[in-house]
């Protein structure tokens, strides 16, 4: 008898066979690159794999591009928030700003 988490496994697999190539051209739609696109399908269904359990999915396709479209979210907040330390620091004088050894430290 199989457990839940491989049962789990094998409808993700199922899930990546029968709709990956159609989430990858939703979300080339969405950001105009295909690795990018690529990158953000692989990490939907490795969301997926992470949960253990998949519900029973009617619309398969409408829960993976959920999913998508959260990390694309989060995706263009972590771009935000990061052209906006980069256009912060530029605006310091070189020694306000950490070293790359403190920054080192700081991980």
């Amino acid at each position: 008898m199989r457990s839940l988490a491989s049962l789990a496994t094998i409808a993700v697999a199922t899930l990546y066979r029968e709709h990956n190539n159609w989430l990858c051209g939703w979300l080339v739609r969405r950001v105009g690159c295909s690795q990018s696109a690529a990158d953000l399908a692989q990490d939907t269904f490795l969301r997926l794999l992470k949960s253990d359990r998949l519900p029973m999915l009617a619309e398969p396709r409408a829960y993976l591009s959920t999913i998508a479209q959260g990390l694309l979210i989060d995706q263009y907040r972590r771009r935000r928030i990061e052209q906006a330390y980069l256009a912060s620091a530029a605006t310091l004088a070189d020694e306000a700003l950490p070293s790359e050894e403190q920054r080192l430290d700081m991980n």
